[in-house]
């Protein structure tokens, strides 16, 4: 019987990822939770980790993960004194 994982799980030894199309090796290891069937045509296929990651980045809102510059140092500074950055320089 040929399935397709439907969100992450593993089956014979080997994690499975959304979209993998595979053969189970008996029908009584099909899993509702994270598996459907498929026709038998359908080619398998197994994502690898770095497609994976790739699909992840592409995924990803070009502004999310970008980090606000934090507050100045003068915001930091107590009653607003600049304090020179290198104490030993000249």
């Amino acid at each position: 019987m040929k399935v397709r994982a439907t969100r992450r799980g593993t089956y014979n030894l080997q994690l499975r990822r959304e979209g993998d199309v595979f053969t189970l090796r008996s029908p009584a290891h099909f899993k509702a939770a994270w598996m459907v069937r498929v026709d038998p045509s359908t080619p398998e296929h197994t994502t690898t980790a770095q497609q994976a990651l790739n699909r992840l980045q592409d995924e990803r809102s070009p502004l999310e993960g970008v980090r606000r510059p934090s507050r100045s140092f003068e915001d930091e500074a107590p009653g607003g004194v600049i304090f020179d950055a290198d104490p030993f320089a000249d």
